[in-house]
């Protein structure tokens, strides 16, 4: 078997083991955005805001930490995609149906805001209620719940790892076999 037709059946369980219907808070987006930075280069020519040094953004409960973030803009002034880097990069944002944040780090991250797609390579890692996925490459849809992993070349391995739902009512078996 390819790998990547194993990745395919793969990625589906993760994102059925994800899922509940989620998508970002809706208000994120009418939420002002603060920007903190030790530098900023910008150019309103090219829709371009290139923030440096212990960068931090956030709207709502979006938030993106990074050593340098680019803010690429469109030409009516709307934010199309961000870019962030580091050692990790950082981000987070609550999406409903959620008790806690959809957290993802990577060594570079990219957010299409109007889709609400994150394009996260090097060391990539999303945390979702304690279900975690760690890749060298994920895209995660916010909206959609739907993923896609991609282990390093090579031997590279894709690592999912889920928590069983609470309050099933199932007893746990032990090592033996035998219900405790």
């Amino acid at each position: 078997m390819k790998p990547t037709e194993f990745l395919r059946p793969l990625a589906a369980v993760i994102a059925l083991a994800l899922s509940a219907q989620a998508a970002p808070l809706p208000d994120d987006r009418n939420q002002p955005i603060k920007v903190q930075a030790k530098k900023l280069e910008a150019s309103r020519g090219e829709n371009l805001s290139v923030y440096s040094g212990n960068v931090v953004i956030s709207q709502g409960s979006l938030q993106i930490r990074a050593d340098r973030v680019e803010v690429h803009g469109s030409e009516e002034g709307e934010i199309d995609r961000v870019i962030a880097t580091g050692k990790p990069a950082h981000f987070q944002q609550q999406v409903q149906q959620s008790q806690n944040p959809v957290k993802a780090r990577a060594r570079r991250i990219e957010f299409t805001v109007a889709s609400d797609e994150l394009h996260l390579t090097g060391e990539a890692h999303v945390d979702r209620d304690g279900n975690t996925l760690t890749a060298e490459k994920i895209d995660y849809d916010l909206g959609s719940e739907q993923m896609q992993a991609q282990g390093q070349s090579g031997d590279g391995r894709v690592e999912m790892i889920w928590k069983p739902e609470k309050g099933n009512g199932e007893q746990q078996a032990d090592e033996t076999g035998q219900n405790q």
